[in-house]
C-alpha cells in the first residue's frame, strides 16, 4: 500500500522571484566573464572580478530560492510600476547623452526620476532639475575638468 504522497507546492513568494532574477543576472554574467582570462588573486586577469561578483550573486539567489521553499513566505502583491519609470529614465540618459549633453539628457533623468514618485509638482521638479543639473555641470565639468558631452562650450 503506497503512503500519502507529498506534492510541492510552488508560490510566487517575494524571496523565490528575487531568488530567480538573483540567479539569472549571476548565468549571464558569469557567461559574457567566461570570455576573459581568470589569472589567479596575486596576477588578475580582467574575468577575475566579474566571476567573483557573479558567484556571489548566485550564492545569494541559492540561499533565497532555498529560503522560500523552507521558511515561512511573504507572497508577492501588486506591483507599482511607478519605480520603473527610474529605470526608464537611466536608459533614456544612457541613450541621449551623446546627441543631447549631459545638461539636457540630466534634465530628462531627473523628470523621469520624479514622475516614478508618488507626487509630481511640476515647478519644483523643473527647479530640482535645474539645480541638480547645474550643480552636477559646475562640479564635475568645471571642478574637476571632466569633459562630459556638450559641457564644454569653446
Amino acid at each position: 500500500m503506497a503512503g500519502p504522497s507529498k506534492t510541492l507546492t510552488i508560490r510566487w513568494s517575494t524571496d523565490l522571484l528575487t531568488g530567480l532574477q538573483f540567479a539569472a543576472i549571476a548565468m549571464a554574467g558569469g557567461s559574457i566573464g567566461a570570455r576573459y582570462p581568470f589569472g589567479d588573486p596575486s596576477h588578475m586577469g580582467a574575468g577575475f572580478f566579474p566571476k567573483a561578483v557573479c558567484s556571489l550573486l548566485a550564492l545569494i539567489g541559492t540561499g533565497l530560492v532555498t529560503r522560500a521553499f523552507t521558511g515561512g513566505q511573504e507572497v508577492v502583491g501588486e506591483i507599482d510600476p511607478r519605480p520603473l519609470l527610474l529605470l526608464v529614465g537611466t536608459l533614456v540618459f544612457g541613450l541621449v547623452i551623446e546627441d543631447l549633453g549631459f545638461p539636457l539628457a540630466g534634465l530628462v533623468l531627473v523628470l523621469f526620476a520624479h514622475l516614478g514618485g508618488r507626487v509630481f509638482k511640476p515647478l519644483g521638479t523643473s527647479l530640482l532639475a535645474i539645480g541638480l543639473v547645474g550643480l552636477c555641470v559646475l562640479v564635475f565639468a568645471y571642478g574637476l575638468g571632466l569633459n562630459l558631452p556638450m559641457t564644454r562650450f569653446r
